[in-house]
């Protein structure tokens, strides 16, 4: 019976104190320390930071990172991601720690209010219109953004068969269907629409049924492989910062407000208290 209560209170205090032992493990007791000294909202922004991997960020891109997480806190009136993936946590917290602590309170507002502020990995070379979202977005620019060519994922090509084809998209294809298949693009060249046969999807279920990075993409016959070729541009869904030109221009000088007013009209970073 001794036993079993001992167990019983071994097991309790495990469970109470766990949170605070893994993350000792992880940052060591500075990093227990560091974290006691954020707000409620200041915590929720280096716990967002610590959901992706921004490694290959400037510290000044990490910066910018932190003040769209909090923004978009402010403006929810939600909780951020607290998912955190421990080899990003391990290797990057002080990194990513000063990054919410240096924007302490900063926040976007579009013509004084606190709206969505979309952002992907690379453009297609030109990020899309918000109007395409909906009249209510379009505060979100298209911007030129000639240095994400640069990027390593920014172009992808991939092939498959037509029978490969036709099970992602969950119907028969005929043979020839690419000459009778219609694509449409909108001004940055994302497809927005495909009609094939009396069927029909929008540029990003098409997109996300083919798990293709992008929605900038072309469909191609490959007659020597006897295969289909399809060439991807740019990573995310094209609407707002490109992450990759921001990085770019953050290292050439540029302020935040500077890259922020690039791709949200009428955008201006302001401090809370």
């Amino acid at each position: 019976m001794n036993r079993l209560i001992k167990n019983a209170a071994a097991f309790g205090f495990l469970i109470l104190f766990l949170p605070y032992t893994m993350t000792l493990l992880m940052n060591g007791r500075q990093g227990i320390h560091r974290e006691e000294e954020l707000s409620s909202l200041e915590y929720q922004v280096l716990s967002c930071l610590m959901s992706e991997d921004y490694s290959w960020m400037e510290d000044e891109t990490l910066e910018l990172m932190a003040v769209l997480y909090r923004t978009e806190c402010v403006r929810t009136g939600e909780q951020g991601k607290t998912e955190v993936q421990t080899e990003i946590y391990e290797q990057n917290y002080d990194r990513m720690y000063d990054a919410a602590a240096k924007t302490e309170g900063q926040v976007i507002k579009v013509e004084g209010e606190y709206k969505e502020l979309p952002y992907h990995a690379v453009s297609g070379g030109r990020t899309r219109d918000g109007v395409l979202l909906g009249a209510e977005y379009a505060y979100v620019l298209a911007a030129d953004c000639p240095d994400d060519k640069e990027s390593e994922d920014y172009l992808q090509i991939c092939r498959t068969s037509r029978e490969e084809l036709g099970q992602m998209l969950d119907t028969e294809l005929p043979e020839h269907f690419l000459e009778d298949m219609v694509i449409e693009r909108d001004g940055a060249d994302y497809v927005s629409r495909v009609v094939i046969g009396d069927q029909e999807w929008q540029g990003e279920a098409f997109r996300s049924l083919l798990h293709l990075p992008s929605s900038s993409f072309r469909l191609e016959q490959d007659a020597a492989e006897d295969e289909i070729r399809i060439t991807v541009k740019g990573s995310g869904h094209g609407f707002g910062i490109s992450l990759y030109t921001a990085d770019r221009m953050i290292r050439d000088g540029a302020e935040l407000e500077e890259v922020i007013q690039k791709f949200y009209q009428d955008a201006v970073c302001i401090t809370i208290p």
